[in-house]
């Protein structure tokens, strides 16, 4: 899709805000990190997919989005513990998960041509620190540090971004705790209509986290989906985790990883666990997502019952076979017979 659609996929994760001089507008549709803005309304997310790694001292969340855009300024902020690294990521990535977590394929042979299917199934305030920005293509990239919100907010309204009252209440909790920020405007004139090329954010933490807080801001029911690499199965610890639901769609050791991206991701675990999450309401988010080791490694995965038929000569092998022992017992029994009549 090359670096505009690499771009694009940024709007993926934090709470969205709309990049046009002093104009609020409110959001047209919401993603399960925050809410997606444009200026004519025309902003519809279809999916949103994660990837989580954490080598005990630093994470790096791989974000993929499908997105249909006809074109307006639009904007994001993605809360991170410590300073982010953004960099492009690449499809293979998810083309490589889809493979690690495909239905295992069990083939049930059948001797017997028959129906039988086995399933299972205020005052100035204190301003952020600018630490880099990255330029790429039409995207601009800034990574922020410190500050209290009035300093955050006029820094982000002087540098084109405005947020609404209900998103600025979402990052005061992240700078009480120290959190950095990546602001990130996006402005293009194309239309846009599918699942884009993911963005990758690294950035240093002493816990595996998933950023969810902003999402209160959301107006809508929200999903998400996450593949967390690991040394154990992984579940949800946070606190919403009884608020939301959540459904294990995939739990176990994988195989070899030939991706580039997601061996460095993965950091040596080879445990993946695949979560879905719903989230009915927004409003009551009041943590971001957690993690620690399941009570148990039991795998969990889809099964394909495929059946065969076993065949002999065209027929069913056990028609064939069942032909074969009649005829051995009529010749035997033929056989018999003679004998009995020649005494």
């Amino acid at each position: 899709m090359g670096i505009r659609g690499t771009v694009r996929s940024l709007v993926v994760a934090g709470a969205l805000l709309l990049a046009s001089g002093s104009v609020v507008v409110a959001p047209a549709v919401a993603c399960a990190c925050g809410g997606v803005v444009s200026g004519d309304g025309s902003a519809r997310v279809d999916s949103e997919t994660a990837v989580l790694g954490w080598d005990g001292r630093r994470e790096t969340i791989l974000m993929r989005l499908g997105m249909r855009f006809t074109g307006a300024d639009a904007a994001l902020i993605v809360p991170t513990p410590t300073p982010a690294t953004v960099s492009a990521g690449s499809a293979a990535s998810f083309a490589e998960l889809s493979r690690l977590t495909a239905p295992e394929v069990v083939v049930d042979r059948y001797w017997f041509d028959s129906d039988r299917y086995e399933s299972s199934a205020g005052a100035p305030g204190s301003g952020p620190e600018v630490l880099g920005q990255v330029q790429l293509g039409p995207l601009e990239a800034t990574t922020l540090r410190g500050g209290d919100l009035t300093g955050v907010r006029e820094w982000l309204s002087a540098n084109g971004y405005q947020l609404r009252p209900e998103v600025s209440a979402t990052l005061e909790p992240y700078l009480r705790e120290g959190w950095s920020f990546v602001a990130m405007r996006l402005t293009s004139p194309e239309s846009l209509d599918g699942a884009l090329d993911p963005v990758r954010l690294t950035f240093d933490s002493d816990r595996l986290v998933y950023p969810m807080r902003m999402s209160a801001a959301a107006t809508t029911p929200q999903s998400v989906h996450l593949y967390v690499f690991g040394d154990h199965r992984l579940t949800r610890t946070d606190a919403d985790t009884e608020s939301q639901f959540t459904t294990t769609e995939f739990a176990s050791p994988v195989g070899a990883i030939t991706d580039p991206d997601l061996i460095a991701l993965a950091a040596g675990k080879t445990y993946l666990t695949e979560l879905s999450v719903s989230i009915p309401r927004p409003t009551a988010i009041t943590s971001d997502f957690t993690f620690a080791p399941a009570d148990t490694d039991a795998t969990v995965r889809d099964r394909i019952i495929k059946k065969e038929y076993v065949e002999i000569l065209g027929f069913p092998a056990g028609y064939v076979l069942v032909a074969v022992a009649l005829s051995i017992l009529a010749v035997a029994g033929g056989a018999l017979l003679r004998r009995r009549s020649t005494r």
